[in-house]
């Protein structure tokens, strides 16, 4: 059997895995709620871990996998605004969290890294502008709402299993496939682990998230509005674009989100 991993910077198989693989440089400032969650290391500078997004002035979402293996909340801060790491455009803004709240039912150690979730609260309100602006969340709780609709994933993970990982925003184009066909590609490793209420799988055959884009966006269209449909959780090892990548389904949580967040 395919071994799991996150799609985490730095992350070894058989953990849940957080660039993206077989994308393209994103256009400066395209998808705006596009966070970098980043990571003080022991010297004290701070690297890109995963991806967020921006779901109000105040919060942010991510994956719960993304901050469980440190809880030290002065370790993480999120920069927003960003395309390219190594320019300061003068658009960027760096906020530091006041808080984490995981999902309660997240679990690290059952397949398929259910509930795999995290909010972040903001220290201090984003100013929302032309780069940083909040994602529109779901509209439909149905799990085949989004089956088919041209969408995109973003991020700053490797370009291949154990590749590069880029300095400038990557984006895909994709599609979401439906549970059945997600969990038939997926083999084994699909019908062990993917659920169809807290999972949702894009497949294209030839791109896919891998290491470092854990936490970032997956956004459709519909009617002209980018909705902000899933948070990358896992994949197969090396990140193959030959399988699907597994999201959490942000619509499966909006209760748990209005209810700890400001969200209407």
């Amino acid at each position: 059997m395919w071994a799991l991993v996150f799609l985490l910077f730095g992350a070894c198989a058989a953990t849940p895995i957080t660039k993206i693989v077989g994308g393209n440089d994103a256009t400066p400032h395209d998808w705006p709620w596009q966070i970098s969650l980043q990571f003080q290391s022991s010297t004290g500078s701070y690297g890109h871990i995963c991806g967020a997004s921006l779901i109000s002035p105040n919060y942010a979402l991510t994956a719960a996998h993304c901050v469980s293996h440190d809880t030290t909340i002065s370790k993480y801060r999120l920069l927003m605004g960003e395309h390219d790491f190594n320019t300061n455009g003068g658009t960027e803004q760096t906020v530091t969290i006041s808080s984490i709240l995981m999902h309660p039912q997240y679990s690290e150690s059952s397949g398929g890294f259910p509930n795999d979730i995290a909010i972040l609260r903001l220290s201090s309100s984003a100013s929302l502008d032309a780069y940083v602006k909040v994602a529109a969340l779901p509209t439909s709780t149905s799990t085949s709402f989004y089956n088919g609709r041209n969408c995109y994933i973003t991020g700053w993970g490797r370009l291949s299993g154990g590749g590069n990982i880029p300095n400038i925003l990557q984006q895909a184009q994709t599609t979401v496939i439906s549970h059945s066909e997600c969990r038939s590609a997926l083999g084994l490793t699909g019908l062990l682990y993917l659920q169809e209420g807290p999972h949702v799988c894009v497949y294209t055959g030839s791109n896919g998230a891998c290491n470092g884009d854990s936490g970032g966006p997956l956004v459709c269209n519909v009617n002209g509005v980018w909705e902000l449909v899933g948070a990358t959780s896992w994949g197969l090892q090396n990140c193959p674009v030959s399988s699907p990548t597994v999201y959490t389904r942000v619509s499966n949580y909006m209760t748990w989100i209005r209810q700890n967040t400001d969200v209407l």
